[in-house]
């Protein structure tokens, strides 16, 4: 089972390596004139967030929004691995059996694929990315609240669905925010940072459903926990997560139009 799930995964890996370009200049799918734009709009736009906010790897580790976005992101792993990796658990408490639970389990993760790209093209479409990253943050929250109300009937499995459409919403709006404000090596530092500290999450997840389960008898305690690291993590992104935008919207829409 292990070798059949990773085949799609090697195989795309390879023609990634090959199809997808270090830079700009190398895209054999634009023609010269798009990559000459590109190039020079990415130029000028890191020459605007250094100029604003530096480009020194220390900083990347001391910057205060950095910190935040780490936060914010233990927070939404913490909620997403604990109830995903508990997940068969919970649907097998609704009586079917082992071969159910296992297509059951699918829903969950094709609604959140979806989610996923929708949200990104969301944010992108509005150049907005605090206010989509504090929504799904509050829809996660919300799903896993109805699936604690409703744990061991169908709805449940509704309220999982609807926290993994909220957790995978995030991934784009949060991941395109630390290069509004880092660039360059500052940004790998950065980034770095923020997906190390961030994946604890994947410790304190599991350990938090395991340890509010064998202390309520139920499932419904650990997803009710985790309801309030995804409510934390809203938190964090409406107060402390506002970063403008380097480049105005008028300036954006005139180099678009150009």
């Amino acid at each position: 089972m292990y070798i059949l799930e990773a085949i799609p995964t090697v195989l795309i890996g390879i023609a990634v390596f090959f199809y997808l370009t270090d830079r700009p200049s190398e895209a054999r799918w634009l023609d010269a004139e798009e990559r000459g734009w590109l190039d020079s709009r990415m130029a000028h736009e890191r020459r605007l967030i250094e100029a604003q906010h530096g480009s020194g790897v220390l900083r990347a580790f001391l910057d205060p929004k950095v910190m935040m976005l780490s936060l914010n992101y233990i927070g939404i792993v913490t909620a997403s691995l604990g109830m995903l990796l508990f997940l068969p658990q919970i649907i097998k408490e609704l009586g079917v059996s082992n071969m159910q639970v296992g297509w059951l389990t699918m829903i969950p993760y094709i609604c959140g694929a979806i989610s996923m790209v929708f949200c990104g093209w969301l944010s992108d479409r509005t150049g907005e990315r605090r206010w989509s990253l504090f929504t799904t943050c509050v829809i996660s929250t919300v799903g896993l609240v109805i699936a604690g109300l409703t744990i061991g009937t169908w709805w449940s499995l509704a309220g999982i669905t609807i926290a993994a459409i909220g957790f995978y919403g995030t991934k784009g709006p949060f991941w395109s925010m630390p290069t509004m404000f880092l660039t360059g090596s500052a940004a790998a530092a950065g980034i770095a940072w923020i997906n190390s500290l961030g994946n604890l999450g994947g410790f304190f997840g599991p350990t938090l459903v395991g340890w509010a389960k064998d202390l309520s008898g139920s499932f419904a305690g650990g997803l009710y926990a985790l309801g309030l690291c995804a409510l934390a993590s809203a938190v964090i992104s409406l107060f402390w997560l506002h970063i403008p935008q380097t480049v105005a919207a008028g300036e954006e829409a005139a180099a678009l139009a150009d």
